[in-house]
């Protein structure tokens, strides 16, 4: 195993080396340690501890805290501001890898997510500004946004209490000294450092005026807050005149399980576990630290190792009793619960307007893993759905089949039943995907590179594109039985899979009709039966469904807000409907929502 030189390379290797064999440490941590190991070894990238060295050199010399107390009480105010392993680690991460021969840095983006009070705002303004440092000569301009300016003001006022200390600032003669602007017309520090400059500017959360920015180095704290895509890419944009350039997210998670942070950490956690690879995925640093559910989809908030996973400053700003004390008021006050889960172990908590919870669907689709060749074999009969959409709008189809219960059964685990599969496409106009994808955050591109969705290059979308998709799936030896579509929407559609041999039967958009179909695929996903390849189009839908239970159970479905899609979802139910009707399993279905949809259908 290749060894690393520096000062503190071996609390680093140490750190790294533990963390993949503590009983305490997350899969994602765990991800991360491994992945800085191998990467010592993968020749596509050389390692200097130099810049790794200066980060932990300047952030421990110049840097104090400015409030706050130990574990025994005692203030730590003015006390150097010592970094603790997890933190080194990052510094190591961050600053070491470059590429060959080059003064490149690897890494230009940075993930970390971390539980509240583990000191990652101090920490991410003392990096930013000791990068900061080191780029002088190329004249630093770094720029910090949260999610509200109070919150911003948090690291830029640790920032300036210890500039203030160490006098670099002088407002009388700003020619030997930062020039210092904090007051309702800004909040910045900037003027000659070395042989360059620095500039450092505390934004206020104002995407519109972003793309007038040039910047080498950006904070974004508290990305939990922040409603959409649209500061982290002008942001982005605003560091391309950079080669070395960091772009460093800092956030915990929040109520809402499917917005811009939650899908942000979901693609940065594939990332680290190595699920996502190539040019974009190997630019991301990610550390994320979070307690993770069991198999049943529970949190045992009670564990102190689950606790402990969430908090990698554990015992230093955390204190074990106080995360004990509050884990036992959210056991004994479900109303506190939610905070406790989202805030101190990082667990985000979907809308309580969200019918399901799309990690079940994912511990579900976790436990299979065949190509969508092998479906095709082993599925002998398909069935279909569309959602067509208005003019300029997502379009969906699906076509979902039963893998027999002895066929899927595998080493380490026997199903209870048949599996459901799913198999989802999209479509969406690409003269309007940039804006849809910035207003209504649907991550449009994401899904097209990894081929769930197409882009035709039109202004409206032709209701006729999913037939090429149907046929392109019989063409590769899906059997297509039958498709379920209410042909009282978009007819061109309805000649034209005629037209190419598929037989598509009338299925009018009724909710006791579609509760049959919603219902089987709820089942099925809290049984740990359901597979759909893992196409997150399909997670993004299943987390904006709200739902309503009418009589009998059955359930009256709908989109969270106007903004969210979920014709995915929706071609789903459609094709699972069909696939009851057909199979004559609508009588099993009742086991979930009661007569009333048979009720219905006799009428």
């Amino acid at each position: 195993m290749t060894e690393i030189y520096g000062a503190h390379a071996q609390q680093v290797m140490t750190y790294a080396r533990n963390t993949l064999s503590a009983p305490w440490t997350g899969e994602d941590e765990k991800a991360a340690c491994r992945r800085f190991l191998s990467d010592l070894e993968d020749p596509r990238w050389s390692f200097d501890p130099t810049l790794p060295e200066f980060l932990i050199l300047t952030i421990e010399s110049l840097f104090v805290h400015r409030n706050g107390e130990d574990q025994k009480g005692r203030a730590i105010r003015n006390a150097p501001f010592r970094l603790q392993p997890w933190q080194m680690f990052v510094c190591y991460n961050v600053g070491g890898f470059f590429l060959p021969g080059t003064i490149i840095r690897r890494y230009q983006e940075a993930f970390l997510m971390l539980a509240r009070k583990n000191g990652k705002t101090p920490f991410a303004t003392a990096l930013i500004w000791a990068l900061g440092m080191w780029y002088s000569p190329s004249g630093s301009r770094i720029k910090t946004v949260a999610g509200s300016l109070q919150q911003n003001m948090e690291g830029f006022g640790f920032l300036s209490y210890n500039l203030h200390r160490l006098g670099l600032t002088n407002k009388e003669d700003p020619i030997h000294g930062l020039r210092e602007l904090d007051s309702s017309l800004g909040h910045s520090y900037s003027g000659p450092f070395g042989d360059g400059s620095i500039d450092f500017a505390a934004l206020a959360y104002k995407p519109d005026i972003f793309d007038a920015f040039n910047a080498n180095l950006v904070h974004l704290d508290e990305l939990e807050l922040y409603r959409d895509a649209t500061p982290y890419n002008r942001l982005k944009d605003a560091t391309i005149a950079y080669a070395n350039k960091l772009i460093l997210a800092t956030t915990t998670a929040g109520d809402d399980g499917t917005g811009f942070c939650a899908q942000r950490m979901a693609y940065c956690s594939k990332i680290v576990r190595g699920q996502i690879t190539g040019a974009d995925a190997d630019r991301i640093f990610v550390f994320i630290a979070r307690a993770e559910p069991d198999d049943n989809g529970e949190v045992d908030f009670l564990s102190p190792d689950v606790q402990r996973s969430a908090n990698p400053s554990w015992d230093v700003t955390i204190r074990p009793e106080d995360i004990m004390a509050a884990a036992l008021q959210a056991e004994n006050d479900p109303q506190t619960r939610k905070e406790f889960l989202s805030r101190r172990l990082n667990v985000f908590v979907s809308s309580f307007r969200a019918w399901f919870d799309v990690e079940e669907f994912r511990r579900s689709d976790r436990r299979y893993g065949w190509t969508q060749a092998e479906t095709a074999r082993l599925i002998r009969s398909w069935y279909g759905g569309a959602d067509l959409s208005k003019l300029h709008d997502l379009t969906a189809a699906a076509i979902v089949g039963e893998i027999p219960r002895k066929s899927a059964a595998a080493e380490d685990w026997d199903p209870p039943e048949d599996v459901l599969v799913i198999l989802p496409h999209a479509w969406f106009p690409i003269t309007a995907a940039a804006e849809k994808a910035d207003r209504d955050n649907i991550p449009l591109f994401g899904w097209m590179d990894d081929g769930w969705l197409t882009m035709p290059n039109e202004p409206s979308m032709d209701p006729t594109e999913p037939v090429k998709q149907f046929l392109a799936w019989r063409a590769a030896g899906f059997r297509i039985r039958k498709v379920g579509h209410d042909r009282k929407f978009a007819r061109p559609y309805y000649a034209a899979m005629k037209k190419a041999g598929f037989t598509v039967v009338d299925q009018p958009q009724l909710y006791m009709q579609k509760s049959e179909g919603f219902r089987y695929i709820e089942h099925k996903a809290k049984i740990g039966c359901l597979y759909y390849f893992g196409a997150e189009p399909f997670e993004y839908c299943v987390g904006n469904v709200r739902a309503q239970e009418k009589v009998d159970d059955a359930v009256q479905y709908e989109k969270i807000s106007p903004s969210q899609r979920i014709d995915i979802f929706d071609a789903a139910v459609f094709a699972v409907c069909r696939m009851l009707i057909d199979t004559d399993k609508s009588a099993a279905a009742q086991r979930w929502f009661g007569g009333a949809a048979a009720a219905q259908k006799e009428e």
